[in-house]
């Protein structure tokens, strides 16, 4: 637990109550609860990386995993310096992307943070210029509400933001706007037309399993990157991401942001902490964990033998996640980054721990997509995609194993009801989300069964959907078993092959 501190907390009005002392106001400042010896954590792994890099980013990601990196949960890839776009240059550009069109913004309360309050919402906004303005004058404006420790301002931040979050009595509200989320597509990218690393382009290359995706509107706000316009204080709270992707965050431009990463080892153990933490909080919003509004210090969780690691990212350099890695972190000013997740084939494993997370979890965090569209795309489009032979042996036996579970769970229904009707989807290359199970509201892609008297349907994973005494159970596929097995006859060709591709 966070030290016990005797200090009481002094309303502005007694602060201000003595006009003699008003001119002199640095005279009544404290010391924050914390100085920078309680913010020392082991460095975030860090990478040089030249511009081979983007020719194939997926075999850096590769080699990654090859020297063990994953345990870490985090890295950072210094690019290229030539990269860069200067800054001037990037906003110019970047405002007539925009054309004038206005972000919204989450109001973000520093004091109120780790109560897990919804932040509220901006919905009028902000365009880039208003945004850019509010931000530095903001910064201009903010006074330090505590004694000067360190003449290093990152670390100066550091140590006022989470004393405001950890002690929240002690220190006149801050109040700070993130325009965070913004759809490249429906915005503007940050990267320059022909530059190096766009991000936009980056799920097209070998290794990558969204490569199969050939429409932005497949799986929005995935596979696509996502905007960020930050400013002092910003901040986004601690979180993995959606079924334990991969991700890239790039900083175009602007101030730096500095990182906090839970390493995967210690994901668990963080969770844990968290739901004791918010036990009460959580009785009246179940899903407090997934709405990602809970700031807890990193302070705190090392308190609590959770490892933390740390780092500064700054324009031009490049934070790639890996799996079940709890994140967060905050802006030291106004600045503008971009990411987006990607599924290299070592992620497939952490599909499954995400999924069985999720459903320890009561399924209040809903499924992204299910695994079994995107490796069935893989299969039906193997000349037109791209994969090392390691990778298709990944696919291919990630592919069987599926099947095989798909097939059992098939004949298991078969067996329980009598004169099951097996009926094949009409339209086998439906969304995959067209049908959606009513007890987990996960999507069924594959199959599932229906009953004729109730008009319920689910996924055949339960085996029962209803409570009828004689339930007229038809049985929906979307592929039957030769077709399965023609695609696993394509991956395992693909995997025996002397070089995939």
């Amino acid at each position: 637990m966070k030290r016990a501190l005797k200090q009481k907390k002094q309303s502005r009005s007694s602060k201000n109550s003595d006009d003699i002392t008003e001119p002199h106001a640095k005279l009544l400042l404290e010391r924050f609860p914390y100085s920078i010896k309680d913010l020392q954590f082991r460095e975030v792994p860090t990478m040089q990386v030249n511009q081979d890099f983007f020719l194939d980013p997926f075999k850096t990601i590769e080699q990654l995993y090859a020297k063990g990196y994953e345990k870490f949960g985090i890295v950072k890839l210094l690019l290229p310096p030539e990269l860069i776009v200067p800054e001037k240059k990037f906003f110019s550009d970047l405002e007539m992307k925009l054309k004038g069109k206005r972000v919204e913004t989450r109001v973000q309360t520093l004091n109120s943070q780790q109560a897990g309050e919804i932040f509220g919402s901006n919905t009028v906004g902000f365009t880039l210029q208003e945004y850019m303005s509010y931000a530095n004058k903001f910064e201009c404006s903010h006074k330090l509400q505590g004694v000067r420790e360190v003449s290093n301002q990152i670390r100066q931040n550091e140590i006022e933001f989470w004393s405001i979050v950890d002690f929240p009595d002690r220190y006149d509200e801050v109040e700070v706007e993130y325009a965070a989320d913004l759809l490249a597509t429906k915005y503007a990218t940050g990267f320059q037309d022909g530059q190096l690393g766009n991000l936009s382009t980056i799920n097209k290359n070998c290794n990558s399993i969204f490569q199969v995706l050939q429409e932005k509107s497949e799986m929005s706000g995935i596979s696509v990157p996502w905007l960020y316009l930050g400013m002092k204080y910003a901040n986004f709270c601690w979180h993995k991401e959606d079924l334990n992707l991969n991700s890239l965050n790039y900083m175009h431009a602007g101030a730096p942001k500095t990182w906090y990463a839970i390493p995967p080892s210690h994901s668990e153990k963080f969770l844990q902490y968290f739901n004791k933490k918010y036990e009460k909080e959580r009785i009246h919003n179940p899903r407090l964990l997934y709405d990602i509004v809970c700031q807890i210090s990193p302070i705190e969780l090392a308190e609590q033998q959770i490892t933390v690691l740390r780092t500064e990212q700054h324009p031009g350099e490049l934070i790639i996640t890996l799996g079940a890695t709890y994140h967060a972190g905050f802006s030291h000013g106004f600045n503008c980054s971009e990411a987006v997740n990607v599924a290299p084939t070592q992620w497939l494993d952490e599909y499954d721990r995400a999924s069985a997370e999720y459903r320890m979890d009561g399924n209040l965090k809903k499924i992204s997509f299910p695994l079994e569209w995107l490796l069935t795309k893989v299969a039906l489009m193997a000349d037109q995609v791209k994969f090392t032979k390691q990778s298709w042996i990944k696919l291919h036996d990630k592919f069987k194993m599926m099947i095989r579970t798909e097939i059992d769970s098939r004949n298991s229904i078969l067996a329980l009801y009598e004169q099951v009707k097996t009926v094949e989807f009409a339209n086998k290359l439906e969304k995959y989300d067209r049908n959606v199970c009513k007890i987990c509201s996960n999507y069924m892609y594959s199959s599932y069964i229906f009953c004729g008297k109730c008009l319920k349907k689910g996924c055949i994973a339960h085996q029962s959907v209803c409570a009828c005494s004689n339930p007229k159970i038809s049985l929906y596929i979307r592929y039957n078993s030769e077709e399965l097995q023609t695609m696993l006859t394509t991956l395992e060709s693909k995997a025996n092959s002397k070089t995939g591709l």
